[in-house]
């Protein structure tokens, strides 16, 4: 790999992805690419730009995500360096690597408010701005003041404002290719106790609620939100506790596929199957993953047709 002696960050080949993340399940990418800086990136786009059959994958906290015994292409990664979290004022900026509950922890500590509803949510601040990660019917969009970000197919840097993202139910329309390295979030004077007691009350109902073993959270977006739950639909068809190979969907809470000891991506979307042909069936709902499944060898990045709703195009006038 080229790559190797260009760049601040680490390469290396064949590296599994199970220990990257929470559901503890991937077999080994061909490349890994911990990047430290923007200058990084630039080597790793323009690799991927000499490259362009090769596919990649962004990958910050590992949460929510499900990766094949294979991946045959090149997963970036943010370091140390693009994890930093820093306070101005009421403004908390946060490196994208990051991990999203530690930002909660930081902003009580610093007395600001107005996080609190995050903690106990796994994974980088990165990761939670793309998929725009809430809890308790509020989000983290509502947090957002910018987005900092190095576009991996036109090669330069961006800057995202709050109005220049559309948001919506678990998603944003900030490309695949927009690597983020900054969220700036913009936060209001509070109480440290208050803050703090509303987090560890926040973090204990996660957990009694939660399954302990490994998963990637919440398999299917529910259908229509808040009153009908995936989670529920699952449950009255008896799904809990059923099981194929190591996975398993979760006796406690039906939405959650768990990772019983080394469950592969084909056990988890076997089950997956099953569980959309049933509620299909059963109640006319076609659910959506919220998981992202990665594919053994996917198509570029680089490569796909641009959707005029992706951020960071020169479609979309290089916003």
């Amino acid at each position: 790999m080229h790559l190797a002696p260009l760049i601040e960050g680490r390469v290396t080949t064949n590296e599994r992805m199970a220990p990257h993340t929470t559901y503890r399940i991937g077999g080994p990418a061909d490349v890994f690419v911990v990047a430290e800086s923007v200058k990084d990136l630039r080597k790793v786009a323009q690799f991927l730009a000499e490259h362009e059959d090769v596919p990649y994958q962004i990958l910050g906290g590992g949460s929510n995500v499900l990766y094949p015994d294979h991946y045959q292409g090149v997963v970036i990664h943010p370091g140390e360096e693009l994890s930093a979290i820093e306070r101005n004022g009421s403004t908390i900026t946060a490196g994208a690597g990051a991990e999203m509950h530690e930002v909660v922890l930081k902003a009580a500590a610093w007395g600001l408010g107005g996080l609190d509803f995050m903690a106990g949510i796994p994974g980088s601040i990165g990761g939670a701005v793309k998929g725009n990660a809430g809890a308790f019917g509020k989000w983290i969009s509502q947090k957002v003041k910018k987005v900092k970000g190095f576009d991996l197919t036109e090669r330069v840097e961006k800057t995202l404002k709050e109005d220049e993202i559309q948001w919506s139910y678990r998603s944003s329309n900030v490309s695949p290719a927009f690597f983020i390295t900054e969220v700036a979030l913009k936060l209001e004077p509070g109480s440290r106790e208050a803050s703090m007691a509303e987090i560890e009350r926040i973090v204990e109902l996660r957990k009694s609620k939660h399954p302990t073993e490994p998963s990637a959270g919440s398999v299917f977006v529910n259908p229509r939100p808040p009153d009908v739950t995936a989670g529920r639909l699952i449950e009255e068809l008896g799904f809990k506790g059923r099981r194929i190979g190591d996975a398993m969907c979760s006796p406690r809470h039906a939405n959650f596929i768990i990772n019983l000891d080394n469950a592969t991506q084909a056990d988890v979307m076997a089950l997956i199957g099953q569980i959309k042909n049933a509620v299909k069936e059963r109640f006319g709902y076609d659910l959506a993953e919220e998981i992202k499944i990665i594919t053994s060898q996917e198509e570029p990045v680089c490569k796909k047709e641009v959707r005029s709703k992706e951020i960071g195009k020169k479609s979309n006038g290089g916003k």
